[in-house]
Parts: C-alpha cells; sequence; structure tokens
C-alpha cells in the first residue's frame, strides 16, 4: 500500500500503520501551513477500503468564517466534493470516499487531497463572491430578525407607483411605511437608491423609507457614501453585524429587536 501511495503522489509521504488502516501525511500544505493528511480505513470484512479526512477540515474552515451555512459558499463546498467524488458526513464532519478496491486507493487518496486544497480556496474567495457571501448573511441576519412581525420581498418595488425602481429588499410591517433595503455593492445601488427616494417623494408622493447597507466603508467610493449618508439610512454591516440590523428593523418596526 505505502508503495502504490508514494508512487501515485510522487512525493515525500509519511504512511503510518493506525488501527483502523492508514494514516498518511502529505507534502501538501494547507492554508495554516500544517501540512495535509488523510487516513486510508480498511480493508473490511468484503476487502475494501475507503480514504478520508480527520474530521477537523470543515471545523476549521468554520472557524476561520467560511460559515457554509451561507448559500454561496454552500453551493462551493457542494461543487467540489462532487467534482472530485467526496461525501460529506455531518454528523461526524468527516470528508470520505466511496468504499474502493484496494488498487483504486492512490486515485482516490489523490482526489481528497485536491479536494482538501480546494476547500482552502473557501477562505480565499474572489471579491465577487465575497460580496455575495456578505449579502447572503446579511439576508439570513435580517430574517432571523423580522420573524413573523415583518413580511419581506426580494427584488421587489416598494410600491405599485415605483414599479421602475425595484429595490434589494422591500419590508412591510403593519401601519408602518415600507423600507426598501438595497445591498451597497458598488456605487450604482447607492445611486438606485438615491434615485428611487427622490422619485417616490417628488414625482408619485409616496411615503416610504429607503436603506443602503454597506459592507464596510470601503465598499463604495468615498462621493457615494457622503451622498447616501446625506440622504438615506446607512448602516455598515461587517463588524456591527447587529446594530446594522436593528437600524433596519427600528425602520420597518419603529422599534430595535432584541438579538442576542
Amino acid at each position: 500500500m505505502k508503495d502504490d501511495l508514494c508512487a501515485a503522489f510522487c512525493h515525500d509521504l509519511e504512511v503510518t500503520s493506525v488501527p483502523a488502516g492508514f494514516a498518511v501525511g502529505t507534502a501538501f500544505q494547507k492554508s495554516d501551513g500544517d501540512h495535509i493528511e488523510f487516513y486510508v480505513i480498511g480493508p473490511d470484512k468484503d476487502g475494501l477500503y475507503r480514504v478520508q479526512d480527520d474530521g477537523a477540515t470543515v471545523p476549521y474552515l468554520e472557524a476561520c468564517g467560511a460559515d457554509l451555512g451561507i448559500q454561496a459558499r454552500a453551493e462551493a463546498f457542494s461543487e467540489i466534493l462532487s467534482e472530485y467524488d467526496i461525501s460529506y458526513d455531518d454528523a461526524t464532519f468527516e470528508l470520505t470516499s466511496d468504499l474502493l478496491a484496494k488498487d483504486e486507493v492512490p486515485k482516490a487518496g489523490l482526489r481528497l487531497v485536491a479536494a482538501l486544497l480546494r476547500l482552502q480556496d473557501l477562505l480565499l474567495m474572489t471579491r465577487d463572491r465575497a460580496e455575495n457571501t456578505w449579502v447572503q448573511e446579511a439576508k439570513r441576519d435580517i430574517e432571523k430578525a423580522a420573524g413573523d412581525f415583518v413580511r419581506i420581498e426580494y427584488d421587489a418595488p416598494v410600491s405599485s407607483e415605483l414599479s421602475d425602481y425595484p429595490a434589494d429588499a422591500v419590508l412591510k410591517a403593519n401601519n408602518r411605511m415600507p423600507v426598501a433595503l438595497f445591498f451597497g455593492t458598488g456605487d450604482s445601488k447607492v445611486y438606485e437608491a438615491l434615485l428611487l427616494q427622490a422619485s417616490a417623494r417628488h414625482e408619485y408622493h409616496v411615503d416610504i423609507q429607503v436603506v443602503v447597507m454597506l459592507e464596510k466603508d470601503t465598499a463604495v467610493t468615498r462621493k457615494a457614501r457622503l451622498r447616501a449618508d446625506n440622504h438615506l439610512i446607512v448602516p455598515r454591516y461587517r463588524g456591527a453585524e447587529k446594530d446594522a440590523i436593528g437600524r433596519i428593523m427600528e425602520a420597518a418596526t419603529g422599534a430595535r429587536p432584541m438579538m442576542h
């Protein structure tokens, strides 16, 4: 088994016998500098094996901020596992292959290591995907705070008169003016929000509140940020999540929710 694994990896490899099979240390490194390790479990009563990690990969990613409960990351996570024929056991947190014949183990080991390397990319997502991720996080927090008291529609107009100016989200509570929420992923979102407010006030005379949520100050240019701050409600999400969601709920309901 060791010779087969070494031939497949073509790198320094440490293969150690353990009660369940073999522990395999590779020369490949994770983002924290530690070497990637995996286990070959078997043979079972049918002479079959499986390869798996130690169950620490997913908890480590989530501890570093890669929340797999967020749709964007969950989709990327699933795509990587599917590409490399790896399954995730959410009870043991282990990433594991299907059952394998002995001669399939080296290639399966390579696939697992490739998957483990790719999973590190979840900590280094592109700007576009990162933007999408924070928006997903914010939506989840808003929905949790809204509960049964605030109705939320996504990509919708705040009123029938303003159908030409859809907001990223519309929040409606009983006996309150609706809130049009824009996620400030760029200057264009700020200007869409300002245009909606101007149209509501001066053209259609509709009472609404307009909110632009920024991930952080640098999400838009200084010029756009100053205009937003002067005319709109502009919470900053990253690093002040509870306060940002509280400001949105206050606009929608007239009171800040109790958030834990």
